[in-house]
């Protein structure tokens, strides 16, 4: 283990380097200021974002009241574009983009869901659609997105309870003004067939259709028997295009049924290191008879906009959505002590939930003058009721002890020669008792940023919130009913200097509270007996940074240094039975990143480096946070050769992570490289292939203690044809 004192060290030359990266971005506008502007190839410049690049120059949402370059705080942007480039198809795909984030595993209800730590905390339960808190577990697709929008650090005054680690926005497609469409048809490696199509229509001068529609059918790649097959729609229709007062209606549905997989079990047994089995990584130790996985997402939103002055606007954005998520997934071997003889326990996690819920929220946006000072303000009201249902499945599993039991009955399953086509014949039922989830939460706040001179800015904000939690059931303690009620106050605030036009120094500070029960069941933070009575979650984030704008605005490069501060941290221990405390982590590190478009190419460039500790009287006090990789990259670029042909690569790299606190169960670094080519034949017809994971880069991508770890897929050749009208 690293001494404290060496990791002090460490600390101190990331802060150095980070200054350095802020004090170089700094200096460079002031250079390229003297310079003529250069005129773009390819690209059209308009008031937010540079089209067919990777370039975006504000959030989406109201609550943010700055130009990303004016915000202090990191925020990275996934265009659509660059999700097309990287052959992204879902989330999960999609957040190889991003610097500072890693993939969990869980049990419960995020079976195979999306489980993003950023910056070492666990964001399961702050992925927002338009600016509105998502419920439910799910694997979520990108079809119907515009683009992937995630802010680093505490972002509750954004999101309500906990958004400890920041904010994931998808940012979705709708019906605007214009007629054009597109239908794209995919195939590839590993049986991958996926069509996609897009059409918006003026009906007439107020208002516009859209549809987006999606099928996807794919095996993973390297891994035996995995498959995914899923569809999706959404509609959508918008009034008053041209005028003062619109509303805009959709409705999402997705829909999937897949083989879940928990990849390869760990070595060892409890209190000893443990690391993957040394086995083919292809290995699927499943039974294809009795493993499933079948989901359901039904969303319907309403936003509403009416602009009451040229520089006031009132909004609301209403969403219900309905989701279902049913599993039985084979965890292999579940700690027993098989793996040392060469066997594999099938033992299962199976779940049957269901999920609903209502979010609204309403916002007032003003642009308005206190004598020279100008006021950017948003404030407003929101409310969010969610409810959760699960009956899970009771599944004959055999006995744990494979050296006893042997493999007659299929429940276990050779170490190195697994056979997932096993004729597994035993029973599995419904429980008939389900337990039960769910949370209110009312929150009013208010951001401003305030230019007292056009070279100084102050932003802020404020956020009370009420929260109630409450859960029911059976657990491993017996019967349990319990409830949580918080009510809170969380800040932001900034200051945001800017030496020219196109650049900032800033400084920052923002805090989040993260109640029992956060996530309604779907999470590692259900509420249950064992942490019904406990205080919230607290975490704290201080940001020092620069931005800096080039390229005519369509570049913008970003340094960070940042300390995250958290304080009763709240996780299940190894066997699931209590909820461990611990007295306090810090986080320590630094990003630079460039994104947008400089002349005919387009990047989308980070690393972020992050130093944590654990802090309490425990033995684990001085270990790194699980799910905490030290050095994390990620880049992709795109380079315009001719007007008509473009060629680029990627590479996504991550260190080594441990999964538990003891710092006992982990996965080895890796580093993965991607490639992509697009020709357009034609006004009309494109066509783009991408080569994902050139090396076949066997690594683990998802790790969980005490159980598993997940394989990444392996290399994948992809050939996409697409029209456009």
């Amino acid at each position: 283990m690293t001494s404290n004192r060496s990791r002090t060290a460490q600390r101190g030359a990331a802060s150095f380097v980070a200054l350095g990266c802020v004090g170089f971005i700094a200096s460079a506008p002031a250079m390229a200021q003297d310079q003529e502007p250069t005129r773009l190839q390819g690209v059209t410049v308009t008031d937010t974002a540079v089209e067919d690049s990777y370039t975006v120059e504000e959030v989406s949402s109201p609550k943010y009241t700055a130009p990303l370059v004016d915000t202090p705080r990191t925020v990275n942007i996934i265009t659509e574009d660059v999700l097309k480039d990287t052959a992204s198809f879902s989330l999960q795909d999609a957040f190889r983009n991003v610097p500072g984030i890693t993939l969990g595993a869980g049990e419960g209800g995020t079976a195979s869901a999306d489980i993003p730590f950023i910056r070492g905390v666990d964001a399961t339960g702050d992925v927002f659609v338009d600016g509105v808190r998502d419920v439910g577990s799910q694997t979520r697709e990108v079809f119907a997105l515009e683009s992937v929008e995630v802010a680093k650090g505490p972002n509750m005054d954004f999101g309500g309870r906990g958004a400890a680690a920041g904010a994931i926005n998808l940012v979705t497609k709708a019906a605007r003004a214009g007629n054009f469409g597109s239908v794209s048809a995919t195939g590839g490696t590993s049986d991958l067939v996926r069509i996609v199509g897009d059409i918006n229509r003026e009906v007439n001068d107020q208002v516009a259709v859209r549809l987006v529609g999606m099928y996807h059918d794919s095996k993973t790649p390297g891994r035996d028997h995995v498959h995914d097959d899923r569809w999706g729609i959404n509609p959508s229709v918008s009034w008053g295009l041209n005028s003062p007062v619109s509303l805009t209606l959709d409705y999402y549905h997705l829909e999937g049924d897949k083989i879940p997989d928990y990849g390869l079990p760990l070595t060892g047994s409890f209190g000893t290191e443990r690391h993957p089995a040394d086995v083919d990584p292809d290995n699927f130790y499943g039974l294809l008879s009795r493993d499933f996985q079948k989901t359901n997402v039904d969303a319907f939103t309403a936003k509403f906009e009416a602009d009451l002055s040229d520089s006031v606007t009132l909004s609301n954005i209403t969403r219900y959505s309905d989701t279902t998520n049913r599993y039985i997934v084979t965890n292999p071997d579940d700690s027993r002590g098989n793996v040392a003889d060469g066997y594999v326990w099938r033992n299962t996690k199976s779940r049957g939930s269901h999920q609903y819920g209502i979010v609204s929220n309403t916002n007032l946006s003003a642009i308005f003058n206190t004598g020279s000072i100008q006021h950017s303000l948003a404030t407003g009201f929101e409310f969010n009721d969610t409810d959760s249902r699960n009956a899970n499945y009771s599944v004959d599993t055999g006995s744990s002890d494979c050296a006893t039991a042997g493999l007659g009955d299929y429940n276990c399953t050779d170490l190195y020669n697994p056979d997932p086509t096993d004729p597994w014949a035993g029973e599995v039922s419904r429980n008939t008792s389900p337990s039960k989830a769910g949370a209110t939460e009312y929150s009013l706040y208010a951001f401003d940023t305030i230019t007292i001179v056009p070279a100084f800015m102050l932003n802020g904000g404020v956020r009370w919130t009420s929260f109630k939690a409450s859960g029911s059931g059976s657990g491993r303690g017996g019967p349990y009913d319990v409830s949580n009620k918080s009510d809170f106050w969380s800040w932001q605030g900034g200051a945001v200097f800017k030496p020219t036009e196109n650049t900032s120094l800033y400084f920052s500070y923002a805090d989040s509270k993260t109640p029992p029960g956060t996530s309604v069941g779907e999470g590692s933070d259900n509420i249950g007996s064992n942490n019904a009575l406990y205080e919230p979650q607290s975490t704290e984030n201080w940001e020092v940074g620069a931005k800096a704008e080039l390229f005519e605005r369509a570049l913008l490069l970003s340094a960070a240094a940042f300390r995250v501060n958290r304080s009763n941290i709240q996780q299940r221990d190894p066997t699931g039975d209590v909820t461990e405390i611990f007295d306090s982590a810090r986080l320590e590190g630094f990003e630079v990143s460039a994104t947008g478009t400089a002349g005919p190419v387009s990047m989308m460039i980070g690393y972020t480096y992050v130093d944590s500790e654990l802090r309490d009287e425990s033995v684990n006090s001085g270990n790194y946070l699980p799910q905490t990789a030290k050095h994390n990259f990620a880049g992709t670029i795109d380079w315009q050769v001719t007007p008509q042909f473009s060629i680029g690569g990627g590479a996504n790299g991550v260190s080594k992570r441990y999964a538990d606190a003891g710092n006992l169960v982990s996965a080895d670094g890796y580093v993965r490289f991607d490639a992509h080519a697009e020709y357009e034949i034609n006004d009309t017809f494109g066509v783009r292939v991408n080569v994902n994971n050139i090396t076949d880069k066997r690594y683990i991508v998802k790790l969980r203690n005490p159980h598993f770890a997940v394989p990444a897929a392996g290399r994948q050749a992809i050939v996409t044809l697409t029209a456009r009208y």
